[in-house]
């Protein structure tokens, strides 16, 4: 515990490192790249790589990363990077960090470091007396409260430690375990305990040091999953002290909470993926509760050496303690025995549920079957062999996994749908009402959406496709046509208001300085034409399970019949998910500029009206929508804190009228469109509207003869989800 938690030192960088990373998915996007970036003053990112190449070029161009690779072998020997984060799936994190140690490269590799306490030993032999180490990330460790735990524990200011709780209940619907490597023995290595609990745990031990004896049950209650999905144990450590752990994926209410009661006082941190100095809480016990100043001092001053005074846990917490180990050529925290001790846990803890016996720490060595896999071929737990997952290959496309030896070939369905008898519920399927104008898509009798692809409007409205109505899986209308207020409103379609004075949205103008609120009825509407389909899939797919969508062509014309923009426009409806009453609309468009000259996207803000900044991809709600709840990151509420601020994500709630219930949208436009986290424009009152606009404050140019590239993901849900409920969602639905 003392090696975590030793105070830090002050140094000096006496040079430069040279950091990578591989696998370009959300965790290197949120937790490395912005960890990396606050070390900019003594790190610089030279390289990334992934088998994706689609996503691999999308990631170094948007960060800026000078180079690219489809192998990590590459990557290292070119390269030669001083640290390399690694942040594959989990099956692949062996052979990929000891590749990277065996070039001389220092590793940071996500959690679970390895499937078994046998692959993790083959990291610990890579590794060399006085580096290139591997360290885990288990950032829970390195916030400000943390530490001041841990030191305060190791002072005895709390007193003895004697009881403990530790609980991870989160939740994961059923949809979330259709990604192949997920709740597999083989690639995930086990479930909530393995993947999810490990964070807490690990945190537990940072705090109350080693453990002699665990008992444990574990079940499958709910989801389709080889492993478990939750998991309790009783924990005895060394100290005598006593802890409960739960982990379990099945929590509606999510929450992570650690309770530590010593003989002197009560410290308890409740979060749910992250904490801050305000989420812990020190309660004295009735003996001390006089003395203010002492109690005063337990929460006083920084963690560990005055420089993360308040700082909450994050890879950034950790990174700094990662560099400065690598200057001084000494052992990173939570590399070898502390990178081992949760994992060790772990393993006695699946041992004694699946054996119905205590486990001793003693007892976890090579000759323990749960010691080469956490399932111990205990029938009933282990898989079967079915040649459903097979290993031996190069890559496995999509995972993020590159150059590490490793690969696995996937059956079945991958995209998140789920086919078979039974599951028609979770089958879009994908109808044409009119040869001439509409497509509708299906679920479960409930109709989705219905697409108006030739709607016939008069000139003043633009002719333009859109979506109407929109339905939740309960059957909850949220979309708004046509409104007597705005009359161009339809339901969510593709729109600009300005586009290089031309308007393709409808209704009036705005025009600075007009009489009013400034909206001129201009002779400058102009359509977008349906030109054809490429490609419409009904959702049958190989055994139903393909999702339903389309591939569109379309001409943006002017009033004056020029024609400025050849648009390519893309649909799926995907993740329906019964279970969790949601499901997602995905649109993709390609703008490509056929004027031969530049085109100006624009908005009423661009042109002087305050707080006006629509353009682009546009939703407007239902009457009863009116007055309803916007959420956006960061746990801002309200239209005032979403208008015009900039989120990677915006949902709107509200009630329906008529029937009972109410409904959740969660926009999620592709962290990959270009300028970053989108201005939102967003009403609650006097109507519901929300649009990630591409020009609130200023304009945006597309060049001639380029092309501009937009995706955009609605979850359309039944229920009110609160800011808990969204991250999680997206966490289990990154793009």
């Amino acid at each position: 515990m003392s090696e975590t938690f030793e105070r830090g030192v002050a140094l000096t960088a006496s040079r430069r490192f040279r950091a990578a990373i591989l696998g370009a998915g959300g965790i290197a996007e949120l937790g490395h790249l912005p960890a990396l970036r606050a070390q900019s003053h003594r790190v610089d990112v030279v390289a990334a790589a992934d088998v994706d190449p689609d996503r691999l070029d999308t990631f170094v161009r948007k960060h800026e990363i000078p180079a690219g690779y489809g192998s990590l072998e590459a990557m290292l020997e070119e390269q030669r990077p001083d640290l390399v984060h690694v942040c594959t799936p989990p099956f692949a994190h062996v052979d990929a960090v000891v590749s990277i140690l065996n070039a001389g490269s220092w590793a940071l590799v996500e959690k679970p470091p390895a499937l078994s306490l046998a692959e993790y030993a083959r990291i610990e032999r890579a590794e060399r007396d006085g580096g290139p180490y591997a360290s885990v990330v288990f950032q829970h460790r390195f916030g400000a409260g943390a530490l001041r735990l841990a030191r305060q524990v190791e002072t005895g200011e709390l007193g003895r430690p004697l009881v403990a709780q530790c609980d991870t209940s989160w939740f994961r619907g059923h949809g979330y375990f259709q990604v192949p490597w997920r709740a597999k023995w083989a690639t995930e290595g086990g479930g909530p305990t393995m993947g999810h609990g490990i964070h807490q745990m690990d945190l537990m031990l940072a705090v109350l040091g080693e453990w002699e004896e665990v008992r444990a049950m574990a079940g499958r209650l709910d989801r389709a999953v080889e492993t478990e999905d939750v998991s309790m144990a009783l924990v005895r450590f060394s100290s005598g002290a006593l802890a409960t752990v739960v982990n379990s994926i099945l929590s509606p209410r999510e929450e992570s909470r650690l309770r530590f009661d010593f003989t002197d006082a009560t410290v308890e941190l409740k979060h749910l993926y992250g904490y801050t100095d305000a989420n812990w809480t020190y309660t004295p016990a009735p003996h001390v509760s006089e003395d203010t100043a002492r109690i005063a001092g337990w929460t006083r001053g920084a963690g560990d050496d005055g420089q993360s005074a308040g700082e909450g846990s994050s890879h950034t917490s950790q990174l700094r303690y990662v560099l400065d180990a690598m200057e001084r050529g000494e052992r990173p925290p939570t590399s070898g025995p502390q990178g081992r001790a949760a994992l060790e846990l772990i393993t006695a803890l699946y041992r004694s549920a699946f054996t119905g016996q205590p486990v001793l720490r003693s007892q976890l060595g090579p000759d323990d079957p749960f010691y080469h896999q956490l399932h111990g071929g205990v029938p009933g737990w282990a898989p079967e062999a079915s040649g459903e997952i097979e290993s031996g290959g190069t890559g496995v496309s999509g995972t993020g996994v590159s150059g590490s030896g490793v690969g696995v070939s996937v059956g079945g369905a991958s995209d998140g749908s789920v086919g078979g008898e039974g599951d028609g519920l979770r089958v879009a399927r994908l109808t044409r009402r009119d040869e001439k104008s509409s497509l509708s898509v299906e679920a479960g009798g409930t109709e989705l959406l219905r697409y108006d692809y030739r709607p016939q409007l008069d000139t003043f409205e633009c002719r333009s496709p859109y979506f109407h109505p929109l339905r939740t899986l309960s059957g909850g209308t949220v979309t708004c046509n046509r409104p007597n207020d705005h009359r161009w409103h339809k339901g969510l379609a593709m729109t600009a208001s300005h586009l290089s004075q031309q308007n393709f949205w409808g209704g009036g103008t705005y025009v600075h300085g007009a009489p009013g609120w400034g909206y001129v009825n201009l002779p400058n509407v102009g359509r977008m034409e349906h030109t054809g389909f490429d490609e419409v899939t009904d959702g049958g797919g190989a055994g139903g399970t393909g999702d339903a969508g389309f591939v569109e062509t379309l001409d943006w014309i002017t009033s004056r019949d020029e024609l400025w923009i050849r648009e390519r426009r893309t649909l799926a409806v995907r993740d329906v998910d019964p279970d969790g009453g949601s499901w997602v609309l995905e649109f993709g468009t390609e703008l490509h500029n056929v004027r031969g000259q530049s085109l100006d996207f624009g908005s009423p803000t661009v042109f002087g009206r305050e707080l006006a900044g629509y353009c682009g991809f546009f939703w407007r709600g239902p009457r009863e929508f009116t007055g309803g709840a916007v959420l956006t990151s960061g746990g801002r509420e309200g239209q005032p804190a979403a208008m015009g601020h900039t989120s990677p994500w915006l949902a709107f709630s509200g009630e329906f009228d008529e029937r009972d219930g109410s409904a959740t949208l969660l926009f999620v436009p592709d962290p990959a469109n270009p300028g970053g986290d989108p201005y939102w424009f967003v009403r609650s009152e006097p109507f519901a509207a929300v649009n990630p606009s591409l020009a609130f404050f200023d304009s945006l140019e597309l060049p001639a003869d380029q092309t501009l590239r937009l995706r955009y993901r609605v979850a359309i849900a039944d229920g009110v989800w609160d800011h808990a409920r969204i991250e999680a969602y997206l966490e289990a639905h990154p793009w």
